[in-house]
């Protein structure tokens, strides 16, 4: 059970590794420009295409080749993948193909940028975080632009497990989805990724409960590292979803043309999902807020019950040295040192002091 515990608490909870942010200095707004830490991913162009009948995947293809597949199948709905943020030409050309705003293009290419909603005539702009967990907690920008027949999602890696069953819906024709227009697909993104928030919030609730009762119950050595760890790892999750939860809300109450009013009913689901969400992980990160004052107080507690101990013994000892004090003085006539049972007598006194102490502090519950 202590293993256990700890092991709950450790599975997930690793030291955050700061890295040194980019800072974009002196640029013309506007100026497509990548904003991260993930360099080293190639970008790659995936496109998924279906209809009530039939469903195609490409992979690897061109700007030009996704526009000439998009614009040869009119009544489809084409999921445009792009993955992998640092190569900004094939970002920009993307952008001039589908009209795209420069200061879009931007948010798209900064990867610190928070939780944002933009709408346009012809598209809306949708940025939020997708957190999972890849030995550690990882935060990766994630973005959506939904047309009138398309949506382009800009992933900066390539870690897909969160979008993986949505995809398999779509080739299997489970659900609604392959029946619905653009503004589902964008709802099945989204719905996706705030499912997943779930799993997050769950593990900080494990995390939580784990290390609240490693400090109760005292079962392993945990120190206020381990609470710091995981107090920055739940502001970082709040830090991405309290504002999500806002523009979803914001996207619910949207007139614009491109989102029906069937969807919209799906979209206030996804609402009171996400604020579930963000209740739970509030709640946690009040506990964890309270855990640091728990964790004084159980070593204060601690310290405490070892003094306690050093001063009944102390308290036992003190009668018992000032009678060896005493026969321990140089004086010439003292008249008890002539009597041959002096020693077993002095012993007999000290034994018979040092058990009714014992008794006494037995009876007061003192140990």
């Amino acid at each position: 059970m202590k293993s256990k515990l700890k092991s709950t608490f450790q599975q997930f909870t690793k030291p955050i590794q700061f890295q040194k942010k980019s800072k974009v200095q002196n640029l013309v707004p506007g100026e497509v420009t990548y904003v991260g830490d993930n360099d080293h991913v190639s970008t790659e162009i995936d496109l998924l295409s279906y209809n009530a009948d039939d469903c195609e995947t490409s992979t690897n293809l061109s700007v030009s080749e996704i526009k000439a597949l998009v614009d040869a199948e009119p009544e489809s709905i084409h999921w445009i993948s792009f993955t992998g943020l640092k190569d900004v030409n094939q970002l920009t050309e993307l952008g001039d193909v589908f009209k795209i705003h420069p200061l879009v293009l931007e948010d798209i290419a900064n990867t610190k940028q928070r939780p944002k909603l933009d709408e346009f005539k012809d598209y809306i702009f949708f940025t939020l975080k997708m957190i999972y967990h890849n030995n550690s907690l990882v935060k990766e920008h994630f973005a959506l632009i939904v047309g009138d027949n398309y949506v382009i999602s800009f992933q900066e890696n390539r870690y897909d497990d969160v979008l993986k069953f949505l995809r398999e819906r779509i080739f299997l024709k489970k659900g609604r989805i392959r029946d619905a227009g653009s503004d589902y697909l964008f709802y099945a993104i989204v719905d996706a990724i705030v499912d997943n928030y779930y799993n997050i919030a769950e593990t900080i609730e494990l995390q939580t409960e784990a290390l609240e009762d490693i400090i109760l119950n005292h079962t392993e050595n945990t120190s206020p590292q381990d609470i710091q760890i995981l107090k920055r790892q739940i502001l970082s999750v709040r830090k991405s979803v309290a504002p999500t939860k806002e523009l979803i809300n914001r996207l619910h109450q949207t007139d614009h043309k491109l989102f029906k009013l069937k969807t919209k009913r799906f979209l206030n689901d996804l609402y009171d999902h996400i604020l579930q969400v963000t209740e739970n992980i509030d709640i946690y990160r009040d506990i964890v807020w309270g855990l640091m004052d728990m964790y004084m107080s159980s070593t204060s507690n601690n310290m405490n019950q070892v003094m306690k101990v050093l001063t009944i013994m102390s308290t036992i000892f003190i009668p018992l040295t000032f009678i060896v004090g005493v026969y321990g003085m140089n004086f010439t006539y003292m008249p008890e040192l002539d009597l041959k049972s002096a020693y077993y007598i002095v012993w007999t006194i000290m034994i018979v002091i040092a058990l009714v102490l014992v008794i006494y502090f037995k009876r007061k519950k003192w140990f």
